[in-house]
């Protein structure tokens, strides 16, 4: 049996459509079941990050960065259709390219990161970079490195890395370096942890491990490259949205359930909601 619309109150709709039983309103042989079943499903869908940022600005490595240590499901590819949160990748200071991708942005629902902030080795000068930025674009700007986010190291890296520090190998001034010291049968290793670490998450390492020269587990060098890598900064200003997501979910809602309305299928039943609706953004939203 269907239920009553016109019984329920104005957080109904919502809570239908998050639980998947706003079809319920209607009829099993409905027209207008598959229609509330897909409007249902856009609702309730996980929380959508689209990453912006200039060629080269990494923004494919922190897409995944969000995904792999924030379960946030984020895309750097173009579109952006299902985007509830904008996420803008900067390097440095803002192009006329970062400035044109922004504009085209929701203010309300951007996040802007200087991204390769380990690049600037001291996390102070990275902080000042980014504050630079924000005062260029009239936005907070947080620093973070995609790259040490990602970091892991294997069982054999630790064991080499463990070896450089027991005997005092600090990361040199130039990468270069590093890569050529030791013998040669080093270098593949050295050049794998510049790779997927860089120079910053090789110091990292190096002082993490000459302070604890006892760490056998690589769980507790790969947290400490997480940690300071400043993705986990970017949580706070994504939960501070997360109000302004759900009011445009239920402006797309409601647009879906007028379209549903206009064709004429149920529309005791649909209509209904729409009240409620309109209800709801009236009271939380109202108009300025």
């Amino acid at each position: 049996m269907a239920n009553d619309p016109s019984t329920v109150s104005p957080d109904t709709p919502a809570r239908l459509a998050e639980s998947g039983r706003l079809a319920d309103v209607v009829a099993p042989d409905s027209p207008a079941r598959a229609e509330l079943a897909d409007a249902a499903r856009r609702y309730a869908r996980p929380l959508q990050v689209r990453v912006t940022g200039r060629a080269g600005s990494g923004r494919a490595t922190f897409a995944r960065a969000l995904h792999e240590r924030l379960s946030v499901a984020a895309t750097s590819d173009t579109g952006g259709d299902d985007a509830d949160l904008w996420m803008h990748v900067l390097t440095g200071p803002p192009r006329a390219h970062d400035r044109d991708m922004l504009a085209r942005s929701p203010t309300d629902r951007t996040i802007v990161v200087l991204n390769k902030s380990d690049t600037h080795r001291d996390p102070v000068v990275a902080a000042e970079v980014a504050a630079r930025c924000a005062e260029q674009i009239d936005q907070a700007v947080i620093p973070v490195s995609a790259l040490l986010a990602r970091a892991t190291v294997t069982d054999d890296e630790l064991g080499f890395l463990r070896e450089l520090a027991r005997t005092g190998e600090e990361m040199p001034a130039m990468a270069g370096a590093f890569l050529s010291a030791g013998p040669d049968d080093e270098r593949v290793m050295r050049a794998a942890l510049m790779r997927r670490l860089d120079r910053t998450g090789i110091e990292i390492a190096l002082e993490l491990l000459a302070a604890h020269p006892d760490v056998t587990d690589t769980t507790m060098l790969d947290r400490e490259l997480w940690r300071r890598s400043g993705i986990d900064e970017v949580i706070a200003p994504i939960t501070e949205r997360v109000g302004r997501v759900r009011q445009w979910r239920l402006v797309e809602l409601r647009t879906r359930l007028e379209t549903i309305a206009a064709r004429g299928h149920d529309r005791d039943a649909v209509e209904p909601l729409l009240a409620q609706l309109a209800e709801t953004e009236a009271t939380r939203w109202p108009a300025a």
